[in-house]
């Protein structure tokens, strides 16, 4: 065993403002004037994709703890990829949200 390096905290520091900045500019975006039903959406968009983003840094921290008590070789790719995958599928998972609450020019008459 070896000491404990502060470093090791500034992951944990890391990851805390980076969440209260995502929580930040979601809540300055969906407080400008944008169509009310649309602020919803953009939100449960946004914060689930901060869930995994979150993910993604609780895989390092664990990665980070098991190679430093050498029981892993280190991060699983194939997850760490699969969750940065999952990010990018949201992005048309919003916009298709949105465009299923777009009204059709058939239904305006």
């Amino acid at each position: 065993m070896t000491e404990k390096s502060p470093l090791f905290f500034i992951y944990l520091l890391v990851q805390t403002l980076f969440f209260i900045f995502f929580l930040v500019v979601t809540r300055i975006i969906s407080s400008r004037k944008m169509v009310p039903w649309k602020a919803p959406i953009f939100k449960e968009y946004v914060y689930l994709t901060l869930i995994f983003f979150n993910l993604i840094f609780i895989h390092l921290q664990k990665s980070l703890i098991l190679v430093s008590h050498q029981v892993a070789q280190g991060v699983d790719k194939y997850y760490f990829y699969l969750l940065f995958g999952i990010i990018l599928v949201l992005i048309p998972y919003y916009r298709i949200r949105v465009k299923l609450f777009v009204k059709k020019p058939e239904e305006t008459k």
